[in-house]
């Protein structure tokens, strides 16, 4: 984090219009204590605190974090350039020499249906039919792509990267279970669908195929149609969403683009999923999946090669303690 803090500093000495610490900080939405503290080393940047600053002093985040050019071989952006915030996963890996493997590309114009029952097949033959149980693990399993939760704080919900030959996720963290699964399977189609993933893209193209590939990929339209929605009691339908990993919303829409007849149980699902989780499956909130998204998560091959990097003092753990948010003291 040394070299962040570094290329804050100097980007702010490069600015003509006499910037200082306090304006800084007022502008960004920190306490000055906090913008200084951050610039001596005291603290880290939040990836909001980057993303501020990336407009503010008109630099890419990704110039910020790694001190890599900009798409246009500069390190300035235009002024409200619309980047979103990105942590440093690219950094991490390349500290310790890790790639991720080369993704199957969707020909164009293929059928999301398709599209996703594929997926399901592959993430089923890496770990088995319920991969939903640890989505995150089956996705590492079956493509190879890191999957990050990251705690700090976000302006995504889940974003797809590659750059170079690294391909990952980053999740912010969520005490909602379905909806983790469902930001994550719709970031992996966004990575499948191959369109508009560069670091720092904003994905647009590709966003609504990959919305509705989610859908597809956690609730394929067969069992949809196997299933007698207007028999369907209470208790089975919070057993399809367990097993699913999915919201009561989620499904409804689901259920309406296959114009399903969504079925009397539904309409006890007004009183959102977790109530009704809760009221059927009275221990759901103790199963270990319902925090698969609370805390930071690494890929554990990358987690392994940072703590082996550490010991042999290849690396000073200082990305793995941000991915980790915690004190590089704690490692």
């Amino acid at each position: 984090m040394e070299r962040i803090r570094l290329r804050v500093h100097d980007a702010m000495l490069t600015r003509r219009d006499g910037l200082t610490q306090a304006k800084v900080a007022r502008q960004i939405g920190m306490s000055r204590d906090s913008l200084s503290r951050a610039l001596s080393g005291q603290r880290k940047f939040s990836a909001r605190e980057l993303g501020e600053l990336s407009k503010m002093l008109e630099v890419s985040v990704d110039w910020l974090i790694s001190g890599s050019p900009a798409t246009d071989g500069t390190t300035r952006l235009p002024r409200h350039h619309p980047t979103e915030i990105l942590a440093s996963p690219v950094d991490a890996y390349r500290e310790v020499g890790l790639f991720t493997p080369a993704l199957p590309r969707l020909e164009a114009g293929v059928g999301i249906e398709t599209a996703a029952s594929a997926a399901a097949e592959k993430l089923s033959g890496a770990v088995g039919r319920e991969f939903v149980r640890d989505l995150p693990a089956a996705i590492e399993a079956a493509y190879g792509i890191g999957v990050f939760v990251l705690s700090q704080e976000q302006l995504f919900d889940a974003r797809a990267m590659h750059s170079g030959e690294i391909n990952y996720i980053m999740v912010r963290a969520t005490g909602s279970w379905y909806q983790g699964n469902l930001v994550l399977a719709r970031e992996l189609g966004v990575l499948l669908c191959g369109r508009d993933t560069e670091t720092g893209s904003n994905g647009v193209i590709a966003a609504g195929w990959a919305k509705r590939f989610a859908d597809a990929l956690l609730m394929p339209e067969a069992y949809i149609r196997e299933i007698n929605w207007d028999r369907q009691t209470p208790r089975e339908l919070a057993g399809f969403l367990w097993n699913m990993g999915v919201s009561a919303q989620t499904l409804m829409r689901r259920l309406d683009a296959l114009s399903v007849p969504r079925g009397p149980a539904l309409v006890h699902a007004d009183e959102g999923t977790l109530q009704l989780l809760l009221w059927q499956y009275p221990g759901a909130l103790k199963n270990h999946r319902a925090g698969a998204y609370r805390g930071p998560r690494i890929p554990p091959d990358l987690f392994a090669a940072h703590l082996a990097g550490m010991r042999q003092g290849l690396v000073d753990g200082s990305s793995l303690a941000w991915l980790l948010d915690t004190p590089l003291t704690d490692l």
